[in-house]
């Protein structure tokens, strides 16, 4: 694999490296997306029972739970970011409409590689 990785970065004219940062990102902006659409179809089956305890305020969806809510959202984030790190976790305000907002997803920034070639 290694040896392809490399095939394919040179014909790319990038390093190995920069092509893998690549493929990774763009991996986990996919599992993120497909994690934050079930989050929201999570947050539409909860939809009832979330305006009768939580209407007005914001409220996060995990693994298709509740997990937290707030009515200050900077809190929320807080409590959130301490518990979950990066994680992506939907974050909305209960409202009687279910308009679906536009999803913002922060793409985890792949630092560094430990990237070897063997002989």
């Amino acid at each position: 694999m290694v040896e392809e990785l490399e095939q394919v970065a040179a014909a790319q004219n990038t390093s190995p490296e920069e092509l893998l940062n690549k493929a990774v990102s763009q991996f986990l902006y996919k599992v993120a997306l497909e994690k934050m659409k079930a989050e929201t179809a999570a947050y539409e089956r909860m939809h009832a029972q979330l305006i009768t305890e939580h209407l007005g305020e914001h409220v996060a969806i995990h693994n298709g739970q509740m997990v937290d809510h707030d009515s200050d959202l900077v809190a929320l984030r807080k409590r959130i970011r301490q518990r979950f790190g990066r994680m992506p976790i939907l974050l909305r305000e209960v409202t009687l409409e279910r308009v679906l907002p536009e999803l913002l997803i922060r793409r985890p920034k792949l630092i560094s590689t430990s990237y070897e070639t063997t002989v």
